[in-house]
């Protein structure tokens, strides 16, 4: 068994092959800077505030990576910068574990350098690994060394004076590839770096306080660390407003239609009462499936150590229904040390505790969250039911008894009387709604909200408020009670019927016969063409011939 060999291959795995996104090389080296300055600060080694600072040069096309943590002593350089897949980090308690996370940059540079100084020492170390002939010893199919004797002839070390009082580690990527210019991209890599990195959350998640409240409550770590992309301190994109597109001539623009009104936290626990995880996500009007486009973080994210686990699509399979995850933006925080994250952290490892999780996410999902923006669906309909009749009533009201003919008045009659039957049974939903919501806090902010809504419409349109759906039902039953008293009343003394009066009544120079004529254009007009595009044709017809 001595004669055991690992083929260079296992290097190209671990580095040209082993992420789909080139940006992620930007997590794993935050990700182990991060652990540096959870070590620095555990130990209480320096009174200085510890960052993460990375610098993007365009124009040389190269990248460095710095932290102001512990460094690297000089006698533990080579275990832990050249060794590959031997990390002494414990799993479980650091957020990188595996050795190979240092890699990542070799697959899109030229060369990758390490430079580190540790307090107390007078020179600082610098190694470098040429990645460009890496590639070239891979691609080389005439080279049958192992992939030690590759590593071996890549890495070069060498020492320079330093300060002894100095201390930091710096990752330099020199030569970034033509096909990997995306990671040059400095608004791209912001963007990037707040939607996965361990930063802290926006000021503009105005009820970020609730969740700090609860994480300092349970005793958890926030896992949040100062990191600047070109000087720019780097925060969560979150936000409490959602946005959509809109049309301006041909620029869209975005526009704010709904926001996040509160937030709702939950915990989900194993058979023995361990903490699996811990969720928070935000409360809306929920009108819609968030648009990706205008708000980044749309979805609720999976999270651990404060580091995205995966995408904005990673728990999407847990929802019945796919777009279940897009009406809500939240995170779930991982939190059990049996919730290892793979090689490529875009899950967890399979086994039981994960398993435990899924079964439990899966049904709070289902029986909360789908139900919550179902019911958001079902009031939103339900008001819109109302807003109908009212709109169909106030277009009656205008023709003020003159119609184009007996065909019209009844299809308006007869319109009216179907949206009066679904007003009725829209009524019955939002009684049910606002009785369920009485052991239910948050549909009671959502249902809120969606009136307001609906009493903003109502306004908008200027129709009348008296008419809604609260008891437009019974107030109709009450008006058909009166009529029907008054009808009795006056039975034997009943008017003559009023004739009617018609819109081609108006039209007094045209004579009995044009008149029919125009009657059935209207007519046919009316049954073509939808409601505002016919009257609107018809009133411009009877201008013209009123002259």
């Amino acid at each position: 068994m001595s004669n055991i060999k690992i083929g260079k291959n296992a290097i190209e795995n671990l580095t040209i092959g082993m992420y789909k996104d080139s940006k992620i090389m930007y997590r794993e080296y935050i990700q182990n800077a991060a652990d540096q300055i959870d070590l620095a600060i555990y130990n209480n080694y320096f009174e200085e505030k510890l960052y993460i600072d990375i610098q993007i040069d365009i124009l040389e096309r190269k990248i460095i990576i710095t932290d102001n943590a512990t460094g690297v002593p000089k006698d533990k350089i080579a275990v832990t910068l050249a060794d590959v897949a031997d990390s002494e980090k414990d799993e479980g308690n650091t957020k990188g574990f595996r050795g190979i996370g240092r890699l990542g940059g070799l697959a899109y540079c030229n060369k990758l350098r390490f430079v580190t100084s540790y307090k107390g020492e007078k020179e600082k170390t610098i190694m470098t690994w040429d990645a460009k002939q890496l590639i070239m010893i891979i691609n080389d199919k005439t080279v049958k060394d192992d992939a030690s004797t590759v590593l071996e002839r890549i890495i070069s070390c060498e020492y320079e004076p330093c300060e002894e009082e100095q201390h930091f580690f710096r990752v330099e990527l020199l030569g970034i590839r033509e096909e990997n210019s995306e990671l040059l991209n400095v608004e791209k890599v912001r963007e990037y770096i707040a939607e996965n990195a361990p930063v802290p959350y926006s000021s503009k998640l105005i009820y970020k306080n609730k969740i700090y409240e609860y994480m300092e409550s349970k005793s958890l770590p926030k896992n949040e660390y100062k990191i600047y992309v070109n000087d720019q301190d780097i925060n969560k994109l979150y936000t409490v407003r959602l946005y959509d597109s809109v049309q301006s001539g041909n620029k869209i623009t975005k526009k704010k239609y709904d926001e996040i009104y509160d937030i709702r936290i939950e915990e989900f626990k194993n058979e023995h009462g361990e903490l699996l995880a811990w969720m928070w996500y935000g409360i809306s009007s929920f009108i819609k499936r968030i648009p990706w486009k205008f708000n980044p973080m749309a979805g609720i994210r999976l999270r651990q150590s404060n580091i995205q686990i995966g995408d904005g699509n990673t728990l999407v399979p847990l929802f019945k229904e796919d777009r279940g995850n897009y009406y809500f933006i939240g995170e779930v925080h991982a939190v059990h040390q049996d919730l290892v994250p793979n090689a490529r952290r875009d899950y967890f490892n399979e086994n039981k505790t994960r398993n435990q999780l899924e079964a439990r996410l899966k049904l709070y999902f289902d029986e909360n969250l789908k139900r919550l923006y179902k019911d958001a669906n079902d009031a939103k309909n339900s008001y819109k039911r109302n807003i109908e009749l009212l709109e169909k009533q106030k277009n009656y009201e205008k023709k003020k008894g003159i119609f184009v003919n007996d065909k019209e008045k009844e299809k308006m009659e007869q319109d009216i009387e179907e949206a009066r039957l679904k007003d009725i049974k829209a009524q019955k939903c939002i009684d049910k709604l606002e009785k369920k919501s009485e052991n239910n806090s948050v549909l009671e902010i959502v249902l809120e909200h969606v009136k307001k809504n609906y009493e903003g419409e109502l306004k908008e349109k200027g129709l009348h408020k008296k008419n809604s759906i609260k008891g437009s039902s019974e107030n109709k039953e009450s008006k058909e009670s009166k009529e029907s008293k008054e009808d009795k009343e006056n039975k034997e003394n009943k008017p003559k019927k009023r004739k009617r009066i018609y819109l081609t009544d108006q039209l007094s120079n045209l004579n009995s016969k044009e008149r029919k004529l125009v009657s059935k254009i209207y007519g046919v007009i009316n049954q073509n063409l939808p409601s505002e595009e016919g009257n609107a044709l018809i009133n411009k017809i009877q201008e013209e011939l009123k002259r």
